[in-house]
């Protein structure tokens, strides 16, 4: 009967480069996929939005408000707004839009083109802070203003319940 002999035991070795490549493509997977969900949303006083248990993560958008007193693009009046209509500016009836918004709108776009602005790289969403209370035709009205002016794509903003 022949008997084995036991070989000298070796000190093992790790393979760290391996090891660190794994760690680094790990490290760049997560890095790429988390998002982070901060939005500046400046909310008006007078501003009551709708309740939802949806659970959407923000993007970079343009904020459009429509307050019971007034419409705002990023901060900056476009028009008044009394009894829940545009007031004290021009609507194109023909076309179904609000004149100054449709200019102000094109201006981003055309910035957005030149200067590739948005950080995500996707496609630019308004993000509409509609009042409640507002009656639809004045939203749906900017809605279609803000469509034609290149941004067909919206998201409401609502309080979560």
């Amino acid at each position: 009967m022949a008997i084995k002999r036991k070989e000298p035991e070796k000190p093992m070795n790790l393979n760290l480069t391996s090891m660190m490549d794994m760690f680094t493509i790990i490290l760049v997977f997560l890095v790429f996929s988390f998002s982070s969900q901060d939005q500046n949303l400046k909310l008006d006083t007078d501003l009551t939005l709708p309740e939802s248990t949806a659970a959407i993560p923000f993007k970079w958008a343009i904020n459009v408000n429509i307050t019971p007193t007034e419409l705002k693009v990023e901060g900056n009046q476009v028009a008044v707004i009394k009894k829940g209509k545009l007031a004290s500016v021009k609507i194109d009836r023909e076309k179904k839009r609000v004149t100054p918004l449709f200019n102000l709108l094109k201006k981003f776009k055309e910035i957005e083109n030149q200067e590739k602005i948005n950080p995500t790289g996707d496609e630019t969403v308004i993000s509409f802070q509609a009042d409640k209370n507002l009656p639809f035709e004045t939203i749906d009205l900017v809605m279609k203003t803000s469509a034609q002016a290149g941004y067909p794509n919206f998201r409401f903003v609502v309080m979560k319940k």
